[in-house]
């Protein structure tokens, strides 16, 4: 299934160019901090710019839930290098402290503490994007040379030279 997909994405019948932007904005979206978020952010954005969705989308499931524990450690650590906050202190955790208000209250006292996290998913957004750009530009490109598509205009030329 993964392998029809990446198939499909790159004989998406549009400029290279077009695609790979696509790719590279939904790599952006992929790693920005606002979790739980991405799927509407990429529809509204492939909507409004009118980039391609399939793209757009592949670049935002890079991210899943199987590697969104490495990207979280990831933005922490480098937003820590940027930012200096005080080690996370967290209350005693048990299935009886959630159900009480004061969990909450000493985890909600500590929401400086997504300040590194935030910036380290912005820097790390930003290059990732920069990065997946001019890689899935190659990689379109290396593949429409080896496999060019059959568009319309192909069939129709093909089809005349037959004549």
């Amino acid at each position: 299934m993964l392998r029809q997909a990446f198939k499909s994405l790159l004989n998406i019948d549009e400029a290279p160019e077009r695609t790979a932007l696509a790719f590279a904005v939904g790599t952006f979206i992929a790693f920005s901090p606002l979790f739980g978020l991405h799927t509407i952010l990429a529809a509204l954005i492939a909507v409004i710019w009118r980039l391609n969705k399939v793209a757009l989308f592949a670049g935002v499931y890079v991210t899943n839930p199987w590697t969104m524990a490495p990207v979280i450690a990831a933005s922490w650590a480098i937003g820590k290098w940027f930012i200096a906050t005080p080690p996370i202190e967290l209350p005693q955790f048990t299935l009886g402290a959630l159900t009480g208000a004061a969990f909450w209250e000493q985890i909600a006292a500590q929401w400086q503490q997504l300040l590194p996290f935030a910036v380290g998913a912005i820097i790390l957004s930003i290059v990732c994007s920069l990065v997946s750009y001019p890689l899935m530009l190659y990689v379109l490109r290396s593949y429409r040379r080896k496999y060019p598509m059959l568009t319309a205009l192909t069939i129709k030329k093909s089809l005349n030279e037959r004549n």
